[in-house]
């Protein structure tokens, strides 16, 4: 459903209808209701489309490295941008959706634990600066760079438009959201983090995972 997310993204979700989604896809409207009965069903596909993707983000090979942890800032917010439209008008779309509100509520919730579960086996591998951090400075980090991710487009196309979104804002972005966990980490690691941010954006994509850099 490319045609259909690339509605939502420039129109809003709010604005788009199943006739337009027919039209973009050069089928009847007959056609497309044989698949989806409404836009809510093509949003929820969308919507599972993005999970997964987020999911195998949030799963990494342990001991997560510098070039690792880079990766998962980048291509968490690459995801956000392609499917952007769940974030720019969430309150609209939850509630023509209360099935995809539900399914958010624990994908926030998901993501969010296992940002704790990556700060957590930083600090096993001794890249934290002060080992006996408490756990709820953790969970506010974590808390924080969600905020972060979900934000960080929105933001930037409040500021100079959603069109203007570059390799360099992606980039950007990252360094926002890792500069939350940033301070509690020791000098050289957070060097080699941001480093890696830097290489990485010099060779991805705003419309998903990255490239191989080589």
């Amino acid at each position: 459903m490319i045609e259909g997310l690339r509605l939502f993204n420039e129109n809003g979700f709010d604005l788009v209808s199943t006739n337009q989604i027919s039209k973009e896809l050069e089928i009847s409207p007959g056609n497309l209701y044989y698949y989806f009965r409404n836009k809510e069903e093509i949003a929820s596909e969308l919507y599972s489309q993005m999970t997964d993707e987020v999911r195998r983000n949030g799963s990494w090979d342990s001991p997560v490295t510098a070039a690792g942890v880079a990766t998962i800032y980048v291509v968490a917010l690459g995801i956000i941008q392609r499917f952007r439209f769940v974030f720019a008008d969430s309150t609209t779309l939850m509630r023509a959706s209360p099935s995809i509100a539900s399914r958010h509520q624990k994908s926030l919730s998901w993501a969010t634990d296992r940002l704790i579960a990556l700060f957590e086996e930083l600090r096993a591998l001794g890249h934290f600066r002060c080992p006996d951090l408490p756990g709820s400075t953790v969970g506010r980090c974590a808390s924080t760079t969600a905020v972060v991710f979900v934000g960080w487009w929105q933001y930037l196309g409040a500021i100079c438009g959603e069109r203007a979104a570059t390799h360099t804002h992606l980039g950007e972005g990252a360094r926002q959201a890792f500069s939350i966990v940033e301070p509690h980490l020791t000098e050289n690691f957070a060097s080699e983090v941001t480093s890696e941010i830097d290489r990485i954006t010099a060779y991805g994509t705003i419309d998903g995972v990255p490239p191989a850099c080589p």
